[in-house]
């Protein structure tokens, strides 16, 4: 099935080189040995992007609904500390893990704590992996490896921080249309589209994963001539799941579709078509292309996060995707309200500079002159307790092209400097 969004605005859609063969990326581990150690488990039921979260769930773009000591639904993205149930002097976990005699119901965050009861933690684990550049030997921390499977190529992207004594939650990424998977994980080299480029990180789901609740894998799978297709792709990358899952310890009630354009019509398409497989999606800039049957019926919910602006061609696309999927899911209420992120979001989900290929990620405060918001609206009350978003990113993307609707298209170096997966992967987490 052809994205014909594109012939409208020429060449568009974001990032990937061409690379062939396998391990010709490179590592940044260079060969070494890897150890890690997990000394106690994670305690209470929450969890907050730097503090532990109170019993009711997570403090980072928690659901909905607030439950006691739960998730706040204010302009914040993430709160640092949790609403309640944080690790307090008497009874919080320290680095080791260890606890108190009368504990709270928070956790520790540096190395997981005990549970509200107490208890210690179970026995520390440590393991080690042999950097590689086979793509069939288990993957390190660290690792960037370019792989083939079969006839098809993919980006393997370890965070140096990737959990080898628990299972880890898996990301795919796709890239969109006349894009390659290199320029998608990485930015480089540049997207352009006639004499305007795009200099920024690529997807920015790299910048995530190496953030303290990051950890998850990454892999960007690279399109047949830079493209998806509905009758193969989606096979495709459960295909690549199995593959992932003899090199990992994947977490399989943790894995993620999310892509850009063509690369977000192959979202809804894979994960619709394998919800026994994916959980959820975060599409940017597209969907279904108008064709609302995709995701309907459903034989099991899916959780997704959506993103794009007003200026994008592809809005209306993007619009109606989603509404059709909170329509499968028979989410009960909604749309309505959810987050503002803006000026005042104190938690790193903006780009210090989106169009600087090393930039890193910063507290939207920080940033000057102010962000524009982005507002997200939520459906919830959903079959399997799954809620839908939709976030419409300020209309401020120009980077030049003199088309705002293909500066807009490209949302991941939107002039508000959010980052987009940032976002999408705190919603994720709230549904732990």
């Amino acid at each position: 099935m052809k994205y014909h969004l594109f012939a409208a605005v020429g060449q568009a859609l974001l990032i990937i080189s061409t690379a062939a063969g396998c391990g010709s990326s490179g590592s940044s581990q260079d060969g070494g040995t890897h150890a890690q150690s997990s000394s106690g488990g994670q305690g209470g039921n929450g969890q907050g992007i730097e503090g532990g979260a109170g019993s009711g769930g997570p403090s980072n773009l928690g659901r909905s609904s607030d439950a006691s000591g739960g998730g706040t639904t204010d302009n914040s993205v993430g709160s640092s500390d949790g609403s309640s149930g944080s690790a307090g002097d008497s009874g919080g976990a320290d680095a080791s893990g260890s606890t108190s005699d009368s504990g709270s119901s928070g956790s520790g965050t540096d190395s997981g704590g005990p549970d509200a009861g107490g208890e210690a933690g179970p026995t520390p684990c440590t393991k080690t992996v042999q950097s590689s550049m086979d793509c069939n030997a288990p993957v390190a921390p660290g690792d960037h490896k370019d792989c083939m499977l079969g006839q098809r190529e993919y980006l393997i992207y370890a965070p140096k921080n990737l959990d080898l004594c628990n299972p880890v939650p898996l990301v795919i990424d796709g890239h969109g249309a006349s894009e390659t998977a290199a320029q998608q994980l990485y930015g480089m080299p540049p997207f352009c589209s006639g004499t305007t480029c795009w200099n920024g990180p690529g997807s920015g789901w790299r910048l995530e994963a190496e953030e303290a609740e990051g950890g998850f894998l990454l892999v960007t799978p690279q399109g047949l001539n830079n493209m998806w297709s509905q009758g193969t792709d989606p096979d495709f990358m459960v295909q690549l799941v199995t593959q992932i899952e003899m090199v990992a310890n994947i977490d399989p009630k943790k894995i993620y579709m999310t892509g850009i354009s063509n690369g977000a019509a192959l979202s809804y398409w894979t994960a619709c078509a394998h919800p026994d497989v994916f959980v959820g999606l975060s599409p940017n800039s597209g969907g279904t292309l108008n064709n609302t049957s995709v995701c309907s019926p459903l034989s099991k919910p899916l959780i997704d996060i959506q993103f794009d602006d007003m200026p994008d061609f592809a809005f209306s696309d993007s619009q109606s995707s989603v509404t059709a999927l909170a329509m499968a899911d028979n989410c009960k209420e909604g749309p309505k309200d959810w987050k503002t992120i803006d000026s005042t979001t104190t938690d790193k989900v903006c780009l210090l500079n989106p169009d600087d290929n090393a930039t890193t990620l910063v507290p939207c405060n920080t940033i000057m002159p102010a962000v524009q918001p982005t507002t997200c609206q939520i459906w919830d009350q959903c079959d399997g307790n799954v809620e839908v978003v939709f976030c419409q990113v300020a209309a401020g993307t120009l980077h030049g092209s003199a088309n705002a609707a293909l500066d807009g298209h490209i949302i991941y170096e939107n002039s508000t400097n959010l980052n987009t997966p940032s976002v999408a992967w705190r919603f994720f987490r709230s549904h732990w």
